[in-house]
């Protein structure tokens, strides 16, 4: 893919827009601590793409359901949100990416974090004021890699989903734009993003309407 023909572009969030695997990590080990747990970084690296519910599933299967996930849910969103608003920070590429879109054409973030969590780490990176649309796993009911998520984005943005692009970090999220019927572009490889800004500078205003 050198130059999709998009007419909208979909943002992922945590590892995408801004740069969270700490955020995360760190406010996950911090409600584990106070059951008495720990979280390794490495096994989080490997699950980071599975939404809260999921990760903390299989994270509590692991340890015999000895914690109670419930609680570990609860507050390691609550700690996330509290420490999003300070410790936030975009991925610039992405990030410029995104503002330069803004005004060009719909763009819109799609996301397996909870909406306040979103919402927190969009305003900790400054990034909140960018996009016409913001989609979680709170109005999409099910996370990625379900396509849900996106296919709800498109149709807020009034765009077909053959006609959207998804910019992603993670397998589950690539797995869902592919599902989606949607073009997908991996951030992680190191060619993406030079493509994709090429693609930005022969890109040409659209009309757009969004509800």
């Amino acid at each position: 893919m050198t130059k999709p023909d998009a007419k909208a572009v979909i943002f992922d969030c945590d590892g995408t827009l801004a740069l969270t695997a700490t955020l995360h990590f760190d406010a996950f080990n911090a409600a584990l601590a106070l059951q008495g747990a720990c979280m390794d970084r490495a096994w989080y690296e490997a699950r980071k793409g599975l939404d809260r519910n999921d990760l903390i599933a299989a994270f509590s299967e692991e340890h015999d359901g000895a914690l109670d996930t419930a609680r570990l849910v609860a507050d390691s969103r609550r700690i996330t949100v509290e420490r999003a608003e300070r410790t936030a920070v975009e991925n610039p590429p992405v990030a410029a990416l995104a503002r330069r879109l803004k005004g060009m054409l719909p763009i819109a973030v799609g996301s397996n974090a909870e909406t306040e969590v979103v919402r927190a780490i969009l305003r900790g990176a400054g990034l909140d004021h960018l996009f016409d649309v913001v989609i979680t796993v709170v109005e999409a009911q099910v996370p990625k890699p379900d396509p849900a998520i996106f296919l709800l984005a498109a149709e807020r943005l009034a765009v077909k989903p053959c006609d959207c692009l998804v910019l992603e970090d993670s397998e589950q999220g690539l797995q869902a734009a592919i599902a989606a019927g949607m073009k997908v572009l991996d951030v992680r490889r190191n060619d993406a993003l030079s493509r994709i800004e090429t693609w930005r500078d022969e890109a040409r205003p659209v009309a757009r309407r969004v509800p």
